[in-house]
C-alpha cells in the first residue's frame, strides 16, 4: 500500500494503488487522492483543483470514500482493486496483475487489453450490448412475475386445505384441538419452504437485474467519453454477467412447478388418539406439467456436414446449452463434435477419435463419451466460450464409454451391457445396473430432473427400463411402434422421449405409459438415434444414422382437456 502523499517522478518506479490519470498522460507517476466517476479520472491534489475549476458540478470522491472509487471504476478489478491491464484468452476475462499471478499462471494466452480493444466500439457485438441487457432484464422481470404468481397460488391451496381440515374437525370431539394445531403447523412449514424457494428466486432475479442496471449506467456514462480499453472491459463484464443471468434463468425455469395436496387418513375416527396429524401435507408436480404431451406442428431439416467431413454424418449424440447453442457428436466415421448456433448452423468443431454421446454438465460445459475400439475409452470435458470449443480435461474409463448423462456432479456412463456412476474427476463410484442377456442391453442412459429415476434403453429387447438410484428396476416399457430402442432424452419437467427404428415417441415420467407418437418413418424418421428437447423453444432435435441432416420438430404442447399451446 502506498503511503499518503504526493510522489512525482518522471519515469519513477514507485508503485501507487491509484495513479493520477492526468499526470500519467504526461509520463508522471503521481499518487491520486481523488476520483471523479463522471470523468473516470483519478486525480492528485494538484490536478483536482484544476478539475474542479472546469467541472464544479461533478461529485468528486476523496480517500475517505475509497469504496466508491472501486464501485465506480469500471477499469478496476472487482476483487483486488488493481487496474485491469491484460486479458486471459483461455478464460475470456479481463485481469489485473494479481489475478494473473494468483489465478492465471498456467493459462496459455494472455493479451494486452489496449491491443485487443482497438476498434472494438465499432463492432456489432459491442453495439448490440444494450439490447441484449434489456432483453435479459425483461426476462428477469417476467420470471419474477411468474414466481410471484405462483406464491399467490400457494395461498389458495393453503386456504382450501385449511377449509378441508376444518370440515373434518366438525366430525370429531374436543381432543382434536391439539391435532388441528399440529396439522396446520405442518402445512405452515410446507408453505414456508415453498415461499422461501420463491423468495430466493425473486431475490436472485432482483439482485441480478440491479447488477445489470449498474453496469449499463456505467456503460451509458462512458459512451463518447472513455477510451476503448474501458469500453472493452465493460463489454466483457456485461457479457460475463449476461452469461450468469442466462444460467440463473435457465436454472429457475428448469424447476418443476409445485403443487400441494392433502391426504385424508380414512381411519382417523377409529385411531384418533394414536394420531399426531389429520394427514400428510406435501407437494406434487402440477398435473399440467406431468401429463403434458406434445404434437408436431412442423418439421425442418438442417445440413450439418462440413467440408472436411469425408463420410456421411452419423449424429450419435445431441445436447443443448442455456446460451442457445446445440452440441452434436458426429462420431461414427467423421470423428468430431460440432457446435451449432440457434439457427442450427455449424460454427465450430472439435476433432475427437470417436465421440459417441454428449451431455451438458454446466452452463457452458459438456461431457463427451468417447467410445474407441482401438484405444481406452474416455470422457472429454469441453467448454464453450464465445462460440468456440475449448478442451479442458479428460479421464479414461475402466469400462466401455458408450453413453453419458449428468445430474448434480454425478456422471452416469453406459457400457452397452452395464451402467456405472462416476465422479466428475473420473473416479468410479459403483456399478448401478447390469444385464448380460445380450450385447446391447444398456445402450443409452438419461436421468430424471430430481435424480430419482435413471432410464436406460435396451436395444436387444426393444425396451425402455426405469431404475431407481440403487439400480432396482421400477418398470419395463415396450410398445409396438418402438423397435430397436436407441435415442433417449428427458425434459426439465421430467417427460421422456424415446426413438427406435423409424419412430419417435413420448413417454410419461414413470416410464410406463406412451403419451404420444411424434414421428414415424413416413415423416422422415429413418434411423433416429439421438434426441434433444430444447424446452424454451419447444423443439425436438433428432439426429440419424448416415444422414447429413438433423431434423428439427417444432412441437405444440397439449395438456389434458386443453388445446395446443
Amino acid at each position: 500500500m502506498a503511503t499518503k502523499g504526493s510522489s512525482i517522478y518522471k519515469g519513477s518506479d514507485l508503485i501507487h494503488d491509484f495513479c493520477c490519470s492526468k499526470c500519467k498522460q504526461n509520463d508522471l507517476n503521481t499518487e491520486a487522492h481523488n476520483f471523479c466517476p463522471e470523468c473516470g479520472h483519478y486525480l492528485c491534489e494538484k490536478c483536482v483543483g484544476l478539475h474542479n475549476g472546469y467541472h464544479n458540478s461533478h461529485n468528486v470522491f476523496g480517500r475517505g470514500d475509497i469504496e466508491q472509487w472501486l464501485v465506480s471504476s469500471i477499469d478496476r478489478c472487482d476483487q483486488h482493486g488493481k487496474e485491469l491491464e491484460v486479458h486471459c484468452d483461455d478464460h475470456q476475462e479481463p485481469c489485473c496483475s494479481i489475478c494473473v499471478a494468483v489465478n492465471h499462471r498456467l493459462c496459455n494466452s494472455i493479451s494486452h487489453i489496449p491491443d485487443i480493444a482497438k476498434g472494438f466500439q465499432t463492432k456489432t457485438e459491442f453495439k448490440q450490448l444494450p439490447a441484449a441487457v434489456d432483453k435479459m432484464r425483461s426476462s428477469l422481470d417476467e420470471l419474477k412475475k411468474s414466481r410471484t404468481k405462483d406464491q399467490a397460488e400457494f395461498q389458495k391451496w393453503y386456504k382450501n386445505i385449511v377449509a378441508e381440515i376444518k370440515f373434518l374437525r366438525k366430525e370429531i370431539d374436543s381432543i382434536l384441538d391439539q391435532i388441528e394445531k399440529a396439522t396446520i403447523e405442518q402445512l405452515d412449514n410446507t408453505i414456508g419452504d415453498l415461499e422461501n424457494d420463491v423468495r430466493d428466486d425473486v431475490k436472485k432475479c432482483v439482485n441480478m437485474n440491479d447488477q445489470l442496471k449498474r453496469l449499463m449506467e456505467n456503460f451509458n456514462q462512458m459512451i463518447g467519453k472513455c477510451k476503448e480499453t474501458k469500453s472493452y472491459i465493460v463489454y466483457r463484464k456485461c457479457t460475463a454477467k449476461l452469461n450468469q443471468t442466462d444460467y440463473l434463468i435457465s436454472e429457475i425455469q428448469r424447476k418443476p412447478k409445485e403443487e400441494i395436496h392433502f391426504e385424508f387418513d380414512k381411519t382417523i375416527v377409529s385411531s384418533l388418539k394414536s394420531l399426531k396429524t389429520f394427514g400428510f401435507t406435501g407437494m406434487n408436480y402440477s398435473k399440467q406439467d406431468k401429463y403434458c404431451t406434445y404434437q408436431v406442428l412442423s418439421s425442418k431439416q438442417y445440413n450439418v456436414k462440413m467440408n472436411k467431413d469425408e463420410e456421411t454424418c452419423t449424429i450419435t449424440g445431441i445436447c443443448g446449452l442455456p446460451s442457445g447453442h446445440i452440441v452434436i457428436s458426429d462420431g461414427r466415421w467423421n470423428g468430431s463434435i460440432k457446435l451449432l448456433n440457434s439457427q442450427f448452423e455449424v460454427i465450430d468443431h472439435c476433432d475427437l477419435s470417436a465421440p459417441n454421446d454428449v451431455c451438458s454438465i454446466a452452463a457452458n460445459e459438456v461431457a463427451v463419451a468417447v467410445c474407441n475400439s482401438t484405444k481406452k475409452d474416455e470422457v472429454q470435458i469441453i467448454k464453450v466460450a464465445q462460440g468456440r470449443f475449448q478442451k479442458k480435461r479428460k479421464f479414461t474409463t475402466a469400462y466401455s464409454c458408450f453413453s453419458i448423462a449428468h445430474h448434480q456432479d454425478k456422471l452416469y456412463v453406459s457400457s452397452k451391457t452395464a451402467l456405472y456412476q462416476y465422479t466428475m474427476d473420473g473416479e468410479i463410484v459403483k456399478k448401478i445396473h447390469e444385464d448380460n442377456s445380450g450385447k446391447l442391453t444398456v445402450l443409452r442412459c438419461a436421468v430424471s430432473p430430481d435424480g430419482e429415476i435413471i432410464y436406460v434403453s435396451n436395444f436387444d429387447e426393444n425396451k425402455l427400463i426405469s431404475l431407481d438410484r440403487c439400480g432396482r428396476v421400477l418398470s419395463s416399457f415396450t410398445d409396438p411402434e418402438l423397435r430397436k430402442v436407441f435415442g433417449l432424452c428427458v425434459s426439465p419437467c421430467g417427460l421422456v422421449f424415446v426413438s427406435g427404428c423409424g419412430s419417435v415417441i413420448q413417454v410419461d415420467s414413470e416410464g410406463t405409459k406412451k403419451l404420444a407418437t411424434l414421428a414415424r418413418k413416413v415423416d422422415g424418421m429413418n434411423t433416429p438415434i439421438s434426441l434433444c428437447l430444447v424446452e424454451n423453444t419447444s423443439t425436438l432435435v433428432v439426429g440419424g444414422k448416415k444422414e447429413d441432416d438433423i431434423v428439427v420438430l417444432q412441437l405444440g404442447k397439449m395438456c389434458e382437456n386443453e388445446n395446443i399451446i
